[in-house]
């Protein structure tokens, strides 16, 4: 039994490894969704206004609304070239399981895609002129909810696998299921900022974070199955 996790351990590693190899050969995507809420943020104060009462309301909104906007075009992406060139065809028909291959895929996005946006949300707060002493709850609430955001991604393109214009159909059915995860983001953050305790919405971002990651493998490896027979 100890040999079988070990093996399960080294089989989750190694697809992360094969993402990281295969998509670091074209960075553009990432300059795109980095560019992309950049854009955003910049919007955002000119359309508001110089009002700085104004912009302290919604500026923690502004940043997670951002961070869900940028990264909606990506997500059809996490399994459509694997299931294209036919790869998941053969995972799925050797003893290798698909869930962990799946959610393996999952956190390689989390750590491709979303960690580059977390790791640039100093020059967000500066822009939108958040004090950055909120710079750490801002990170940390960012991490939790976008491993949460990734794994309802991995989720939304294993359902439109094979679908056309599926890309037009993923925010529509993903969307709602990332309110929750934006209502306790921005909650930790203005917790902080009006001096109460943030914890009771971090907590219940962390739950939403683990629900998806024990659910999100098996309800994929369902679809990409469903997906595969068609």
């Amino acid at each position: 039994m100890k040999l079988t996790h070990l093996s399960w351990t080294y089989m989750f590693i190694a697809h992360i490894k094969r993402d990281f190899l295969t998509n670091s050969r074209s960075l553009i995507d990432l300059i795109s969704i980095i560019g992309f809420m950049l854009l955003i943020i910049i919007l955002f104060p000119i359309g508001l206004g110089p009002d700085q009462e104004k912009m302290s309301i919604v500026s923690n909104a502004i940043i997670w609304i951002g961070l869900i906007l940028a990264i909606l075009p990506s997500l059809d992406k996490i399994l459509q070239k694997d299931f294209e060139n036919g790869w998941l065809d053969q995972i799925a028909t050797t003893g290798i399981p698909l869930e962990i291959v799946l959610l393996s895929k999952g956190i390689s996005y989390w750590l491709m895609v979303l960690i580059p946006l977390i790791l640039s949300s100093p020059l967000f707060v500066i822009l939108l002129s958040i004090e950055l002493k909120y710079l750490p709850w801002l990170i940390v609430s960012m991490s939790i909810g976008g491993l949460a955001i990734s794994l309802i991604g991995l989720i939304g393109s294993a359902l439109i696998l094979g679908a056309k214009r599926g890309n037009i159909l993923l925010p529509i059915l993903i969307i709602p299921l990332m309110i929750p995860i934006l209502i306790f983001g921005v909650g930790i953050n203005e917790a902080v900022k009006i001096g109460e305790s943030p914890f009771g919405n971090l907590f219940l971002l962390i739950a939403l974070a683990l629900i998806y990651l024990i659910i999100s493998p098996f309800i994929s490896a369902l679809l990409v199955r469903i997906a595969i027979g068609r």
